[in-house]
């Protein structure tokens, strides 16, 4: 046989050269689709740093740490309002945006990536879309609106009065009469939405009770936070949800259960007329598994329990904040003082009704919300398919495109001394205490409870209790930090919400000269 016909035998191709191949394919693929997502991508346009142009791992590690909002602002700070933080995603600082991201028609829905499924598959009105929410909505908004809570004060005011009760308890048995203010905000806090939810409180201010339902609750929002950021690889979320859902099987069975029998506790009370109005009022009767009016049952337990839990914390994160700040700030503290002390006649004249009109009060609060925000978060949404015009610039279609609260309240473009605790900049202009170099703040960034069809329902109920609560501590105590040096309370890591921080103060029965 000759050569020319001689058959070759075939070409053996070794584990190590068929690994060799798959990475250069892999390379060559990775760095093609990072310059095509650097310079090529439909939001190519928008400034930010390469890395994050073609990969979310930046904004995941921030994430992951709990630096999600100061990761930004430094973005913000070197890239300007408007920033390209991921591939298909960006954040902006203009105060225009809320009224084109949130109020559009049609509705931009929130990104499927952002949500945390429910534990028993039902939605809550954090997660659901489209008419589920909107049914969900419809047949709770009434346990929020202004008569609900006229008819819900008592209950909250007499919580009040048992947190001071408490308070008093507890400097007793401190030889300085020092007090960890965050925690018994907390306990405050759960009883309060508790009992309007459930019918029942967790009993946390009564007698020497303990519990540890709030830092529960706080691994929780950890948990939805981090899962989050890795829904986008699979299956790196799944096996993460899965490690922790069987860390905290036992944890998650014990709050299901007591939210469970406490709701059905609550519907068989049904409807109490003038005797009491809570939460669960609207929702006595409407109870419907045909998911096509009123509310599951699966429905309300999802939704209760998220009451309970958002009810909770972000009301003892912005309660604890605003007491730092005016201790960090003493002549705001004093301002306050004055205010409630020259505003009544005796500690029974302070409701939720005759806190509503103080204005310095009011400030304080405001500027908490401002400084501090309890949930410092995107609130991302998905543009239209053919793109959409927000606040002047075009954002292509089926992108994200969110404002983070903390990060638009703080930009040093919308406030004056943006991270300086000025209660004055939100007076009236024409109140005395107003200071006009204020007037270059851009009021139209500060939405702390959102806008639109999703904004929060519950802000009137934080605001009377933040109302009332500030204002019966500034009338039966003087306050002062425990530790005066301490610069850095603020400085803290947050999942969803910002993590529980202990604020010792020294709490003294108020003087008798005002």
């Amino acid at each position: 046989m000759s050569a020319t016909h001689m058959i070759l035998p075939p070409m053996a191709i070794t584990f190590n050269e068929l690994a060799m191949a798959g990475s250069i394919v892999f390379v060559l693929y990775y760095i093609t689709s990072a310059v095509y997502y650097i310079y090529f991508h439909p939001m190519s346009k928008f400034p930010g740093p390469k890395t994050t142009a073609f990969s979310r791992l930046p904004l995941v590690s921030a994430t992951v740490s709990g630096q999600t909002w100061q990761y930004l602002e430094k973005l913000h700070a070197q890239y300007g309002p408007i920033v390209r933080i991921a591939p298909d995603e960006i954040t902006t600082t203009r105060s225009g945006a809320w009224k084109d991201i949130y109020t559009s028609k049609p509705i931009l829905p929130k990104d499927p990536f952002s949500q945390t499924p429910p534990m028993n598959g039902a939605d809550s009105l954090f997660t659901a879309a489209g008419q589920t929410h909107v049914r969900m909505r419809r047949t709770m908004v009434n346990a929020f609106s202004d008569r609900a809570l006229k008819e819900q004060s008592s209950l909250i005011e007499s919580y009040a009065d048992l947190l001071l009760t408490r308070l008093r308890r507890e400097v007793g048995k401190s030889p300085a009469g020092e007090v960890d203010m965050a925690k018994y905000y907390g306990y405050a806090m759960l009883d309060i939405i508790a009992d309007l939810t459930f019918g029942e409180s967790f009993h946390g201010l009564e007698d020497d009770n303990e519990h540890s339902w709030i830092l529960q609750f706080f691994l929780g929002a950890k948990f939805g936070s981090i899962r989050n950021s890795l829904s986008r690889w699979h299956p790196i979320d799944k096996i993460f949800g899965w490690i922790f859902l069987k860390l905290t099987a036992k944890h998650r069975a014990k709050n299901w259960a007591v939210a469970t029998n406490a709701i059905t506790q609550r519907l068989e009370m049904g409807d109490l007329g003038n005797v009491r109005s809570d939460f669960i009022t609207p929702v006595v009767g409407r109870v419907d598994e045909s998911m096509e009016k009123g509310i599951t049952r699966k429905e309300l337990n999802t939704n209760g329990l998220a009451l309970v839990i958002a009810g909770c914390q972000l009301p003892t994160v912005a309660l604890a904040a605003s007491t730092y700040l005016m201790m960090r700030y003493p002549h705001t503290l004093k301002e306050l003082t004055h205010e409630i002390r020259t505003s009544f006649e005796s500690e029974k004249e302070i409701t939720i009704v005759s806190t509503q009109n103080l204005p310095y009060l009011s400030a304080v609060i405001n500027e908490t919300l401002r400084i501090h925000h309890p949930t410092p978060i995107n609130l991302p949404r998905i543009t239209v398919p053919e793109g959409q015009v927000i606040d002047g610039d075009f954002i292509p279609g089926n992108n994200v495109i969110g404002v983070n609260l903390q990060n638009i309240q703080n930009s040093p473009e919308n406030w004056v001394e943006p991270r300086v605790f000025h209660p004055e900049r939100f007076l009236p202009e024409s109140d005395p205490r107003f200071d006009s170099r204020f007037l270059k703040d851009d009021k139209q960034a500060f939405l702390p409870f959102s806008i639109g069809t999703r904004n929060c329902m519950g802000g009137k109920v934080f605001l009377a209790e933040a109302r009332l609560i500030l204002s019966k501590m500034v009338w039966n105590f003087e306050m002062e930090l425990v530790d005066k040096d301490d610069w850095n309370w603020l400085d803290q890591k947050a999942y969803l919400v910002f993590e529980p921080k202990d604020l010792f103060v020294k709490l003294r029965e108020k003087s008798v000269s005002l």
